[in-house]
């Protein structure tokens, strides 16, 4: 029987935090407004399907490092709860052509985001006892 390693330390939840916001950062840009489309009066959103699908990624592998370190709830409740905050900012803030349906993107990102990281959580967690059995 293999001892479990120690789990996480708050540092280490910090960087991992941290590192998850600059991906999405510099994925996501920084002003969210609609953008000129192809043709004349067409717009379109400036993040486009492959930069969600980044985020999410980060966020799963960063919420499975935390598992696997042995903290699934805190890593998971940070990467949704800091991804879901400053997405729903920048949602808010973004110059759209008629309504701005911010709640919805926000309600979506949330659901979306929590389910990707709780699988990676449990992932993470089950590798964890796997490898120290």
């Amino acid at each position: 029987m293999t001892k479990i390693r120690a789990r996480a330390g708050l540092v280490e939840v910090a960087l991992v935090l941290v590192a998850t916001v600059a991906v999405w950062r510099l994925v996501m840009g920084w002003d969210w407004s609609v953008v000129p489309g192809p043709t004349p009066d067409s717009y379109r959103d400036p993040n486009g399907a492959f930069d969600w699908v980044l985020v999410h990624a980060t966020a799963a592998a960063g919420t499975g490092w935390l598992a696997w370190r042995g903290r699934p709830v805190l890593g998971a409740a940070g990467v949704v709860l800091a991804l879901v905050v400053l997405s729903g900012w920048r949602m808010a803030v973004a110059e759209v052509i008629g309504a701005n349906l911010w709640p919805v993107g926000v309600a979506m990102l949330t659901v979306t985001l929590t389910l990707t990281c709780v699988a990676a959580a449990l992932a993470g967690g089950w590798l964890r006892q796997r490898a120290h059995r």
